[in-house]
């Protein structure tokens, strides 16, 4: 098989339910991301915090369920909020600070609209939805553990 074959293969089995690659057996796959109630909760928070451009120390100030759902930090694939890794010690992975972008306050104020899911692999985004949504609307769906599982076809579920 030759090199436009396995990059086409590859593609096919990132795309679809996700595959080893053949050159390092790596997992890969890419994933549909929404937003959910937890993270328009999360942003309009932060969106408060950090109304006048100030960073927010997250770990150290944010309500106990922001920090337990941990949703925050995947708010940045739509470029809602932004982290400062500026000011992180040689101790810590990252600073803890973020700030809502002027995209996310706009967002959070319910003045714009974004696009209602993006498609991430290995941790970045490769694509974005045609829809749209509003804050509004993430707070029609809660979260749901079932439709992130199944996007996970690597479990054998059976």
């Amino acid at each position: 098989m030759d090199l436009a074959q396995l990059r086409s293969n590859w593609e096919h089995a990132k795309q679809n339910d996700g595959g080893h690659c053949p050159v390092c057996d790596r997992w890969g796959k890419i994933y549909p991301r929404g937003i959910n109630r937890t993270m328009a909760r999360s942003l309009i928070w932060l969106a408060a915090k950090s109304e006048a451009g100030n960073w927010v120390d997250v770990p150290n100030t944010a309500p106990a369920w922001v920090l337990r759902s941990n949703q925050l930090p995947t708010l940045r694939w739509w470029d809602l909020v932004e982290r400062n890794d500026t000011e992180k010690s040689s101790d810590n992975k990252h600073s803890g600070m973020w700030r809502a972008t002027e995209y996310g306050k706009l967002f959070a104020a319910n003045k714009i609209s974004a696009p209602s899911k993006v498609f991430t692999y290995n941790g970045d985004v490769v694509a974005q939805s045609t829809t749209i949504c509003n804050i509004m609307s993430c707070f029609e769906t809660q979260f749901d553990y079932q439709e992130v599982f199944n996007s996970f076809r690597y479990f054998d579920t059976k």
